[in-house]
């Protein structure tokens, strides 16, 4: 419940980036994160129920610690896209028009890689049996839905550039020629 409520409050977020521009209701998006954080850790904590760890409880097989490692790396891949590869001031405080689209980086990729690295992140979590499949399946869908309103409303809008990056850039899956130009392209 507390996953769904922050997808609420991101689009909550983007509507007011969009058309409301209302300066109380910026705080949707970082309360958005918390409450996903405080989700994704409660849903993470009830898996591990009744499990204890230690001398002569539970030990996590292999393919567990492998996919616990690679769900953490999905992680840093997240915080890096969402808040390192983009200007924070520009991408989450202000909220007039024109701003630009940022081009390299995981955004060669495709335009919102964020959706991919949270949905391996949380995948992995589930291929780990520390996330439930219904929760991983849930917020992903949330996720591409999000998304698909930024594609259409929000960005257009917002950012002045917008147009072009969509017409080289993949949506969601990455092409060869995105991969090269994540690889290769340097601005």
């Amino acid at each position: 419940m507390l996953g769904s409520l922050s997808f609420i409050l991101f689009f909550t977020e983007d509507l007011n980036d969009w058309r409301l521009n209302l300066r109380p209701l910026r705080i949707c998006f970082p309360a958005g994160i918390v409450l996903l954080a405080f989700s994704v850790l409660n849903i993470i904590a009830e898996s591990r129920a009744g499990l204890s760890f230690g001398r002569n409880g539970y030990v996590p097989e292999p393919r567990q610690v492998l996919f616990l490692i690679l769900s953490a790396g999905f992680l840093f891949l997240l915080i890096h896209t969402l808040f390192f590869a983009l200007p924070a001031k520009e991408a989450y405080v202000a909220q007039d028009s024109g701003r630009k689209t940022c081009t390299t980086g995981a955004y060669a990729l495709c335009r919102h890689p964020g959706v991919l690295w949270l949905g391996a992140f949380m995948l992995c979590l589930y291929l780990a049996d520390s996330f439930s499949l219904p929760g991983t399946v849930l917020f992903s869908a949330w996720n591409v839905l999000l998304v698909l309103f930024e594609d259409r409303c929000v960005f257009p809008a917002r950012l002045s550039d917008y147009g072009s990056y969509r017409r080289r850039t993949p949506f969601l899956i990455p092409t060869r020629a995105s991969m090269n130009d994540f690889l290769f392209r340097r601005k």
